[in-house]
This record gives structure tokens, C-alpha cells and sequence, in this order.
């Protein structure tokens, strides 16, 4: 099986639909899909039984969080790459996993764009590089097909709550020495009022803590004094 689209969701029944509907009316059918709910209260549960007989595998339970759930996703992931298209989110068009899916060649990571739901364009590194990782110009998860062992290998950081996908790719980068290549393909429409949108404040201090705890001081020197996020601070 070539892919696995994972989405999580907790109380956003009316953003599950919109994904549900987004991702089983693909025209390309090569795919395995994966639902992660926390425990919905909402009638999520509801939407998911709708679609059922569409879904590969789905749970709802108690989670400790919005990483914890996409690593339970990872673990029952059978495709050879995984995107997760969360609560909300939605792929571009009914076209986008057709257009994907022949670029998924063996790279590690094969990241399209995205666009926000304002309708304005979110462009991807053209390349990867340590400074770009730096200044947060990284793929956007909802448009990235990533190699699933080595999300099983990593899995995501649960002690933090918004970028454990940014600590991700500086270990598959900086790490492993992963391989990426750049498409020419609009993949997803980013909900641009989730969490992670709304917590700047939040998303830079758990940038600098990603670094400070789990890098060598070197590494948080570095970043602190010769980033853009940080330069005159």
C-alpha cells in the first residue's frame, strides 16, 4: 500500500465532515485511511459510523493530546508514506492524491503546497537546510507525504503541544540526512483558526525549548543569535 491519510480529531464534528468528505472522494483509491478520535463528545463518533464502510481503521478514546493522537495513527499505519490531513483540514481537490501519489518515488519527505483557507498560498522549502529549518521554513505537515518509518522511528515529541512536527524534521534532516524534494502540486487547505495558528507566543517558546533541552548548547546559541525570530532580542 503506497499511502496512509491519518486525521485526528477531538469536538470538531462539523470540521471532521469536511475532512472525511475531502479525503474518501479522491479519485485515486490507493490509500488506507485513518482515523484517531480522543473521545468525542460533540457527534463525532456519529460522523465517523456515517463513513464507516470508507475507513480503514478508527478509534475514539481518551488521548493525552493532539501528538499523542497522530502517534497512534503512525503505529497502525501500513502505507509506505503517511499525511495527515487533521480535523478541519482538507485536500485541495478531489485530484490532489492523484497528482501526489506518482512523486512519492522513494524520497523521505515530498512536500506540495498548501493553501489557507483565505484562498492565500503557503509556499514549501525549496530546499532544506539547517538555517531554513531555523527560521521555521518547513513543510507543512497537511501537505507532506513523509516516509512512515521514519515517523515509527521518531514518532512525535508528546511533551510538546504545537511543534513536535518542527523537532521532527530537524531530527529526519539534521539526524538522518533524509532525503526531499519539492512538488508542483496545491495538496491541502490549511484551517488557518486551529490551535497552532492562534498560539504564536506559545509556538516560540516551545521553539526555543525544542532546542535549549533536546540539542546541544551550540545548537541553541546558534539559533538563538542568528535567526530571524530572534536577531535584536
Amino acid at each position: 500500500m503506497e499511502l496512509s491519510v491519518i486525521t485526528i480529531n477531538y469536538n470538531n464534528c462539523e470540521g471532521l465532515r469536511k475532512t472525511i468528505e475531502s479525503v474518501v472522494n479522491q479519485t485515486c483509491c490507493d490509500f488506507e485511511y485513518i482515523i484517531i478520535d480522543g473521545g468525542s463528545t460533540d457527534g463525532s463518533v456519529d460522523v465517523i459510523k456515517q463513513y464507516a464502510d470508507r475507513i480503514d481503521y478508527w478509534v475514539s478514546e481518551p488521548d493525552k493530546g493532539i501528538y499523542n493522537a497522530m502517534n497512534k495513527g503512525i503505529d497502525v499505519a501500513k502505507g509506505e508514506y503517511c499525511i495527515f490531513m487533521n480535523s478541519g483540514d482538507c485536500f485541495h481537490d478531489y485530484q490532489s492524491l492523484t497528482l501526489s501519489i506518482p512523486h512519492l518515488d522513494g524520497t523521505d519527505v515530498v512536500a506540495g503546497y498548501a493553501k489557507l483557507d483565505s484562498g492565500e498560498r503557503v509556499n514549501r522549502p525549496v530546499e532544506i537546510t539547517l538555517q531554513s529549518l531555523y527560521n521555521h521554513q518547513q513543510p507543512c505537515h497537511q501537505s507532506s507525504f513523509i516516509k512512515t518509518e521514519l515517523l515509527k522511528k521518531y514518532h512525535y515529541d508528546e511533551k510538546y503541544k504545537l511543534v513536535s512536527d518542527w523537532k521532527f524534521f530537524i531530527q529526519v534532516f539534521v539526524y538522518d540526512d533524509s532525503s526531499y524534494k519539492p512538488i508542483d502540486v496545491v495538496v491541502s487547505v490549511y484551517d488557518s483558526a486551529g490551535l497552532s495558528s492562534v498560539n504564536r507566543q506559545l509556538i516560540d517558546t516551545e521553539h526555543v525549548n525544542v532546542l535549549k533541552n533536546d540539542f546541544s548548547r551550540r545548537v541553541y546559541d546558534y539559533y538563538l543569535y542568528n535567526t530571524s525570530s530572534y536577531m535584536g532580542k
